[in-house]
């Protein structure tokens, strides 16, 4: 009966190891929190992503000539790797200033991400220089990000892509978008109950389709799709956004007018009212605006001075908007409350057609009230995920199914494991299992 025996040696030894824990690892003892620096690159959009666990995500690297900027920034945040770096789309003032970081012997790039469809849809762009530059240093070795894939940056956070190429997440068929800036790469960050919208120059026609869907709700922080344009942010897509607080990646050109003033006073029309921060003042009239002084980073627009730094500590439930002398603490959102008694029922893993239509997951609500599934989502075991806001509301005691239909989550017939999450991205439950028959069920008994 050896396994009762106490050891008094036992808590001293776990007291001198936590001590020793906290000398050579002071970085994970203490609050651990998300930072976004939303770079000064003028007229573009360079965006890094530091985690808790101090992997660096970047999207976007500004225009030619940026890359300077960028690392600056890095510099100050203490990083000379770049982990995962996502390019949003085709224009060069989203992609101008990676080839300068990839050339720099003190910055190494990890995963680099577009959308893929380069030859194809870039006829004579596809040879410019500048565009060799971005191909040539990373963009060739580039993996393809679709809709409803996921980035592994930090295991406390999420990062799902929601659209790719103009085509949402749940859109059955797929429609490929047209415009270049609708065929942005968008992406959903998440770490506790702080949710956060990035993409890139996305415009009227994609943001409708996110819309229509609901597939983005009640973020904390939207950095404006655009550059603060007219072309974009759209009222139904702000009605599902609600953001706390609008960040606005510009600078001071009369050709571009960014942002524009019909897009602020949108902004301003918002229920509730969200605090709209700048990187760079506009000087340029026309039919472009500004916010007040003291929400601009930047009041020369000539120069870096207008990054913008948002902390995040989620486990505090409040992050900081920080530049120049200023700072700006707003609450993250309320956690999400929603009954925990939803569970997975069955699985069918190999059915009878096509796995990529006619894959299935049931679910049960096992409790005594409603559960919204908006925000939800299932996962597989290489975090690619279905959506499940097409459920709706799920009542007491009910069980509901739903189809792959072309979702990139793949239930293995082999063996997966399966991830249900809700909307604050908290894991509900789990199953796993090790094989399957064409056809038949596998029941959790959750």
């Amino acid at each position: 009966m050896y396994k009762h025996k106490i050891n008094n040696r036992i808590p001293f030894l776990m007291v001198v190891g936590f001590w020793l824990f906290l000398f050579f690892f002071p970085a994970t003892a203490q609050s651990q929190t998300l930072r976004i620096y939303h770079i000064d690159v003028e007229q573009g959009d360079a965006t890094l992503f530091v985690s808790p666990s101090g992997k660096s995500l970047l999207v976007d690297s500004g225009r030619n000539g940026h890359g300077a900027r960028i690392k600056a920034v890095m510099q100050s945040a203490g990083m000379s790797r770049i982990d995962f770096f996502v390019n949003t789309h085709y224009h060069e003032d989203h992609y101008g200033g990676i080839d300068e970081l990839a050339k720099d012997p003190e910055i190494t790039i990890g995963r680099t991400y577009d959308r893929g469809d380069k030859e194809c849809c870039l006829g004579a762009k596809f040879n410019t220089p500048r565009f060799q530059d971005y191909y040539n240093s990373v963009g060739k070795h580039a993996v393809p990000l679709t809709r409803g894939e996921t980035i592994p940056m930090d295991p406390a956070m999420t990062v799902t892509t929601i659209s790719a190429g103009g085509v949402v997440l749940g859109e059955e068929p797929p429609v490929p978008g047209v415009h270049e800036n609708d065929m942005s790469i968008s992406l959903l960050i998440q770490i506790g109950g702080f949710k956060y919208f990035i993409g890139g120059d996305i415009e009227g026609t994609t943001e409708g389709k996110i819309a229509e869907r609901d597939l983005v709700l009640d973020v904390d922080v939207y950095q404006a799709n655009h550059h603060g344009s007219h072309t974009s942010s759209s009222i139904d897509f702000m009605n599902d956004l609600r953001p706390k607080a609008i960040i606005i990646s510009n600078g001071n050109r009369a050709n571009y007018m960014h942002p524009r003033q019909q897009t602020l006073d949108l902004f301003s029309h918002l229920d509730p009212l969200p605090a709209v921060f700048q990187t760079n003042k506009y000087f340029k009239g026309g039919q472009g605006g500004n916010v007040t002084d003291a929400f601009i980073g930047d009041l020369e627009a000539s120069d870096a001075d207008g990054t913008i730094l948002i902390t995040v500590d989620s486990a505090a439930g409040f992050f900081t908007v920080s530049y120049r002398d200023q700072s700006h603490r707003l609450e993250i959102g309320a956690p999400d409350t929603t009954s925990e008694a939803v569970v997975i029922e069955s699985l069918l893993v190999n059915p009878v057609g096509p796995d990529t239509e006619f894959e299935e997951v049931s679910l049960r609500n096992k409790g005594a009230s409603p559960v919204s599934m908006v925000g939800w989502t299932l996962r597989d075991e290489s975090g690619r995920i279905w959506t499940l806001v097409s459920l709706g509301t799920i009542g007491p005691g009910q069980s509901v199914t739903i189809r792959r239909n072309g979702m990139p989550m793949s239930l293995n017939n082999s063996k997966d494991e399966i991830t249900l999450l809700n909307a604050s991205v908290e894991s509900l439950d789990q199953f796993s299992y090790a094989g399957s028959k064409e056809g038949v069920l596998i029941e959790t008994h959750h």
